[in-house]
């Protein structure tokens, strides 16, 4: 696999800046939270498409629509994990789980290009 050296000019500007893929969710790190959000008391992330609940541990979700896409943030604290019954590195009960990096990230739908145009991700 070919990998950038961290000293180019790509790294300086952020562009490797890779979204994370948990599923049907996909976060993306960003620089700060926007204005007018508010935290949720909630774990869960979003409903998978099979029903699955996407959720956090040791993270805050703030919930907002942006458009067809972005449909929150959160604030991922020291320690924070994902949790699923399809997606993760490690099984832990009937969850497998996936640690996430301290930070702050939007919280997208996962979509995919087909013939017949862009089609949400079922997963």
């Amino acid at each position: 696999m070919f990998a950038l050296p961290k000293n180019t000019n790509l790294w300086r500007k952020g562009c490797m800046n890779k979204p994370i893929r948990h599923g049907d969710l996909c976060l993306q790190k960003i620089d700060a939270l926007p204005e007018g959000v508010t935290a949720s008391d909630t774990a869960i992330m979003m409903e998978g498409s099979h029903g699955n609940p996407h959720k956090v541990k040791n993270g805050i979700a703030y919930f907002k629509n942006v458009d067809q896409y972005i449909f929150g943030y959160l604030v991922a604290k020291k320690g924070c994990v994902l949790l699923h019954v399809d997606h993760g590195d490690r099984q832990n009960g009937s969850v497998k789980e996936a640690d996430l990096p301290e930070g702050i990230y939007e919280l997208r739908k996962q979509f995919e290009q087909t013939h017949e145009g862009l089609k949400p991700v079922v997963d």
